[in-house]
């Protein structure tokens, strides 16, 4: 019996692996067919086909280790290099701005005069420092041959969007003058500008960020007062009586000016840029300024200054304009002895004719309220070729100046300036 159960016990496990190989294939399988490794496959022409390439891929070769992080390089409105992390950035852009002046004033001879000028050699280098809040710039400018300092300074932000200041920049007075001069749409700023005593100067301030047109900007400051200009002041040795010659922009006395600016401006528009070149639909801004002098020094000589300024753009046209008062110290008390010395305004429209040329014109008026201060009228047209926006372009302006009683013909200047810029 032992003998029987093993027979059966060894033709049951020969059995098996016959009943295995004859199951039928899953329904799936079986409607496509299943080819074995064992299986010889014909191809259509009757030739047996290549076998597959099973070899597994080529790894790649091993690599060095990797290099350390250099930072980050690249091109965004300027040449730019940043740290992996983003806490330390520098960006750098730079323009030249070339013209071609020339006037003819009512003289005997009645000749033009002028000749080739490099106004602008611009290198700005701006960015952050240990993150975000706390920016930097710098401005150079090589223009006629002269290297200067034009902006050096350093914003911190404060929290909720408030950022204090320190350095030498623009005195936030006049929507024109604080446009970049080669962000305007007739080359030669309005006679309003120099007439109201726009300029720079070494300050700090608090600001919203006013330069990038929010909803709401405002910035209020105090600055030196006496502008950028270095001057040079001799230092005598009472002992030797040798002098001693130095250059600065420092002034001697501290006669501080206090200016502030609010404004308002809607979506969408670039409030310190002239010409609507982005077109689209209504866009504007509008501010006021204040510029305040106190007569620390006690020469009598203060002033004070009030502007409103707008800039509208839609669908390629643009409008931009000012008015201004300013007064001067008459008297000992640097409050109550104010006297109105100026009143002006400039109005300036210009129209995109195709996407890359604008017409432009505009008018502007100085009015002296003083004995011996006499009025000054412009009247200016220009045009714009636009070859990659205000970055590369030409452009050209005819001014017609009145001065007193003279003719608007007896001063007539012409400019034809080129702008190139990264």
């Amino acid at each position: 019996m032992k003998h029987a159960r093993a027979f059966a016990c060894a033709l049951a496990l020969a059995w098996l692996p016959s009943v295995a190989v004859a199951q039928p294939a899953d329904e799936d399988e079986a409607d496509e067919g299943t080819i074995h490794e064992d299986d010889e496959v014909i191809g259509p022409d009757g030739v047996e086909p290549p076998p597959p390439d099973d070899a597994p891929p080529p790894s790649d070769p091993p690599s060095a280790a990797k290099a350390k992080p250099t930072g980050n390089t690249g091109y965004d409105k300027g040449f730019f290099i940043k740290s992996d992390d983003g806490k330390f950035s520098l960006k750098m852009t730079g323009r030249v701005h070339s013209f071609l002046a020339l006037t003819r004033a009512k003289t005997p001879a009645a000749d033009w005069t002028g000749a080739f000028e490099i106004r602008q050699a611009r290198l700005v280098l701006d960015g952050h420092l240990h993150g975000k809040n706390l920016k930097y710039r710098v401005q150079t400018d090589f223009g006629r041959g002269n290297p200067s300092l034009r902006d050096f300074l350093a914003d911190a932000h404060l929290g909720a969007g408030v950022w204090v200041r320190a350095g030498q920049w623009k005195r936030p007075f006049s929507r024109q003058f604080m446009a970049s001069s080669g962000r305007l749409e007739i080359p030669e700023r309005a006679i309003t500008d120099r007439a109201f005593g726009t300029g720079r100067d070494i300050g700090v301030a608090l600001h919203n960020g006013y330069e990038d047109s929010p909803a709401i900007e405002w910035t209020f400051g105090v600055w030196n007062g006496t502008g950028e200009a270095a001057t040079t002041r001799v230092t005598t040795d009472p002992m030797t009586g040798t002098g001693t010659a130095t250059t600065s922009n420092v002034p001697r006395e501290f006669k501080p000016a206090f200016v502030g600016r609010i404004g308002i401006n809607s979506p969408g528009i670039k409030g310190y840029s002239e010409a609507d070149l982005e077109g689209g639909p209504l866009r504007w801004a509008a501010a006021a300024s204040f510029w305040g002098e106190a007569d620390f020094d006690r020469n009598d000589q203060s002033n004070d200054r009030v502007e409103l300024d707008f800039i509208v753009k839609a669908q390629g046209f643009s409008g931009s304009g000012a008015f201004y008062a300013m007064t001067q110290q008459a008297g000992t008390h640097v409050l109550s002895d104010q006297e109105l010395a100026y009143i002006g305004f400039h109005a300036q429209v210009g129209y995109m004719l195709t996407p890359s040329w604008q017409g432009a014109g505009r008018f502007a008026m100085v009015d002296g309220r003083q004995d011996g201060l006499l009025d000054t009228k412009e009247i200016a047209v220009g045009g714009t070729y636009y070859g990659w926006g205000h970055d590369a372009k030409i452009a050209a302006d005819v001014r017609l100046l009145k001065t007193g009683e003279a003719k608007f013909t007896d001063a007539v200047s012409f400019t034809l300036a080129a702008n190139v810029g990264f």
